[in-house]
């Protein structure tokens, strides 16, 4: 990457001078005279201007100036980041994904991560919540995006972006026969007992969907009339629409439903879970740090009127040049 004669144009800023530049850069006077008049005749405009034998920028030599700056910058980072790849040894981080929805956080971190840490490759490993959570206990993974009762979650290395609810959908042309609770919410309340005359479509076992669902019914001492099971959130959305019964979905999902073909409801008793990154409570490295940092900003975009750093994530990123970040209960 030849950026020489960009040199040469901060060198003479820096110097005030011919003579000095020529000095600090192993180049004669002569030489660099003829480069800098050869400069300014292709530009058509002076460079700099001659002040009690000092040189200055002109307007047009600062456009120049500041452009070479930068652009060496660039080199010198660029070349850092060549002879990282040279020196440091491969490293891989493993990251435990539960659906596309999460999956699509750590893509969008990736980028980044790779561009400051060429070696690093980001991994994501697709299973289900309980099994997620399994092999990162047992060292397995680096980190994992998942989701916990609010009383159940980790007290250490996690770190917290969302509180999401779980909300009904039943299609429209399924007829409700309780007259609707009054809500404070946009949605209204279901009486739970409306969901016993409903065929229900699951979400697959050894998911957190899974289990609040089945938490639901069993505080009503019923079983849900599972007609279907899902193991994916598109497919139970897309079933829906499609009539073939109500479904439980957290509520980051809700703008994806058609509410032409479903009606939106939400439970008296509010079943939520906190979502964030589970780390296990392990030391960190800085690569993993830009990561989780990247992760926490994507949430921080996309989650909405869910967003929610906890006290574990907000600290952590306001230890990392981050804005004074807000949050709840904390």
């Amino acid at each position: 990457m030849q950026t020489k004669q960009l040199r040469y144009i901060v060198e003479i800023a820096r110097q005030q001078s011919l003579s000095g530049a020529a000095r600090v850069l192993g180049v004669s006077q002569p030489a660099l005279s003829q480069f800098l008049a050869a400069e300014e005749q292709e530009l058509g405009i002076s460079l700099f201007l001659s002040y009690q034998n000092k040189l200055f920028p002109t307007p047009a030599g600062m456009v120049y100036l500041n452009a070479a700056e930068k652009m060496l910058r660039i080199k010198e980072q660029t070349y850092q980041k060549i002879q990282s790849c040279r020196t440091a040894s491969a490293k891989t981080i493993t990251v435990g994904v539960s659906s596309p929805v999460t999956a699509k956080l750590i893509a969008k971190a990736v980028p980044t991560v790779c561009g400051h840490f060429p070696y690093v490759s980001v991994i994501p490993v697709t299973g289900k919540d309980v099994w997620l959570k399994e092999q990162l206990q047992k060292g397995k993974l680096n980190m994992a995006i998942l989701g916990y009762h609010p009383a159940e979650a980790p007290g250490n290395g996690f770190f917290q972006f969302a509180r999401r609810e779980l909300t009904v959908l039943i299609p429209r042309n399924f007829d409700l026969s309780y007259p609707l609770v009054e809500s404070s919410v946009d949605r209204e309340i279901l009486p739970p007992a409306e969901l016993k005359n409903f065929p229900v479509i699951l979400s697959a076992p050894q998911t957190l969907l899974r289990q609040l669902t089945d938490e639901v019914f069993s505080e009503m001492g019923s079983q849900a009339n599972e007609i279907h099971t899902a193991s994916d959130l598109f497919v139970m959305l897309e079933l829906a629409h499609a009539g073939f019964g109500i479904a439980f979905l957290w509520e980051n999902l809700i703008p994806l439903a058609d509410q032409k073909k479903c009606r939106l409801f939400s439970l008296p008793q509010h079943p939520q879970a906190v979502f964030g990154i589970d780390t296990g409570g392990r030391e960190l490295d800085e690569e993993e740090k830009l990561l989780i940092r990247c992760i926490l900003n994507t949430a921080r975009k996309e989650e909405g009127d869910t967003f929610l750093y906890n006290t574990a994530s907000r600290r952590f990123m306001e230890d990392h040049g981050e804005e004074r970040l807000w949050t709840r209960n904390s």
